[in-house]
């Protein structure tokens, strides 16, 4: 047990009279309503318990350590915009296999219930976790068409996504803290039981897979992009130092009481020397580029930055995170061109 997790146990020894609470949202979730996409996780409901289930659907996936709330700018968008969306779910610090296994079983699930195309938005490492389902044998095995066994994968968006891997993977107790922390911060309970949660996030196999040259990044680069797949490769390029998204580090409490204070400020000067190398802070722009085919983006924007507004992330609160209007821009070619193949039929 690392010193993080001893010292998040001795929160929940403290902690009277409630339950340990080791479960997380697993599967696909749909929005209780239009005007509830933007909410957190916990305000959408499993795609099996819905009243009505799309034919088409934006199934949107997130990466290593996301505290719930990636989605919060682009779904409610992506709903504007005339399309049914949905957000898989997944113990988000296990090994990228055995999530992209939970997503192949989802997926099935997803066409048993009627679900007939879809169109994948990843987040960071979500992309890799969407493309094992896509390619190992006992998920699509680079079939992607259409199928009775899982939906049609129409398009395939990744947005900041480590092909290569990543420098941070090492330094991934920082994002896990900050996940924590943040799942912890949004619950409208301010239950405590939140910061216990990473007893069900994995043992840090999704950390150690993201290691630039570890083997499932070695294993996912030797296969090839299923042919008939439609790709766009979304990446950012910090054009600043990024030294102000490290304050929350500087400034964290719960980082100094675990680290100690020479060892936070030694880790800032390490991450935002990381950040003046890295394309988004966090990926390398080759790392991002290395599936790249004939539709890649590259954006002014750090890595939650080219799809969510944070007090983190830089920017005046009226400018939409730039990734945004590109997503929107591909979702509405594939709909129009999916709407003359049905007046063909």
């Amino acid at each position: 047990m690392n010193r993080f997790e001893k010292a998040v146990e001795s929160i929940g020894d403290e902690i009277t009279g409630q339950e340990d609470d080791k479960t997380q949202p697993v599967g696909i979730f749909l929005p209780r309503s239009a005007e509830a996409a933007g909410e957190l996780p916990s305000k959408w409901i499993p795609l099996k318990s819905a009243t009505k289930v799309p034919t088409r659907l934006v199934l949107l996936i997130h990466g290593l350590d996301e505290p719930g709330d990636i989605w919060s700018d682009l779904a409610p968008e992506i709903v504007n915009a005339g399309h049914a969306v949905g957000r898989f779910e997944y113990p988000n610090d296990q090994p990228v296999h055995e999530s992209a296994a939970t997503l192949i079983e989802s997926l099935g699930a997803a066409r048993e219930a009627g679900v007939q195309h879809i169109s994948i938005i990843a987040h960071s490492m979500g992309g890799l976790v969407a493309f094992d389902a896509m390619t190992r044998e006992d998920g699509y095995a680079g079939k992607v068409g259409r199928s009775a066994s899982f939906p049609q994968i129409d398009r395939f968006i990744t947005v900041g996504t480590p092909w290569a891997g990543s420098p941070w993977a090492k330094l991934r107790i920082v994002a896990e803290i900050r996940e924590q922390a943040q799942r912890w911060y949004m619950n409208e309970s301010w239950d405590l039981r939140p910061l216990l949660q990473f007893r069900a996030d994995g043992q840090g196999g999704a950390g150690e897979d993201l290691s630039s040259g570890s083997k499932l990044i070695r294993t996912l680069l030797s296969r090839p992009m299923p042919v008939d797949l439609t790709l766009t490769v979304i990446a950012g390029r910090m054009v600043e130092s990024g030294e102000s998204d490290l304050a929350w580090v500087k400034e964290s409490i719960l980082l100094r009481e675990i680290l100690g204070k020479k060892r936070v400020e030694s880790l800032v000067v390490e991450l935002a020397d990381a950040g003046r190398t890295l394309g988004d802070g966090v990926v390398p722009i080759d790392s991002a580029l290395a599936r790249a085919g004939n539709d890649e983006v590259v954006l002014e924007a750090n890595h939650r930055g080219l799809i969510r507004r944070t007090p983190i992330d830089r920017g005046p609160a009226s400018t939409k995170p730039p990734g945004i209007a590109v997503i929107l821009d591909r979702l509405a070619a594939d709909r129009k061109a999916a709407e003359v193949v049905d007046d063909d039929r």
